[in-house]
């Protein structure tokens, strides 16, 4: 069983990785990837140097894949840089995810409307069941 969970840093997506692992857990030889898209269109400042990417990469995986080892989970980390939507749904389309993982942001109705969110467009285009930890 391969199991996918997109992790970005927030509270949510920790709790994404807590349901994946214990969801993998339920299944023997499962994998469980833990993708993380690198966004810069939303990055605050476009002169962040490579240390600072690093440092940001680290904040952000280093908790979840704490989390994974903790757990014993069979765990590899992809990273992506682009659209996080667009990249979780091409890598669990081409990966043949047989499920994905994610945390919910929490946007209200208007914000949905006017924005979409990761996980509704993640929902609405990916081909695996999908979960949505709030």
């Amino acid at each position: 069983m391969k199991i996918g969970v997109a992790i970005d840093g927030s509270q949510n997506a920790l709790r994404a990785v807590e349901h994946a692992i214990k969801t993998a857990g339920l299944y023997t030889e499962s994998e469980l990837k833990m993708i993380y898209v690198v966004d810069f269109n939303t990055a605050n400042d476009e002169r962040m140097s490579k240390e600072d990417t690093e440092t940001i990469r680290q904040r952000v995986t280093q908790p979840a894949m704490e989390l994974a080892r903790q757990a014993h989970a069979n765990t590899e980390l992809v990273i992506f840089e682009g659209d996080p939507a667009q990249k979780i749904v091409q890598y669990a389309d081409s990966t043949s995810l047989d499920h994905l993982v994610i945390g919910s942001r929490g946007l209200n109705a208007v914000q949905e409307m006017m924005l979409g969110s990761v996980s509704h467009k993640v929902i609405k285009e990916a081909k695996c069941p999908v979960t949505v930890i709030k």
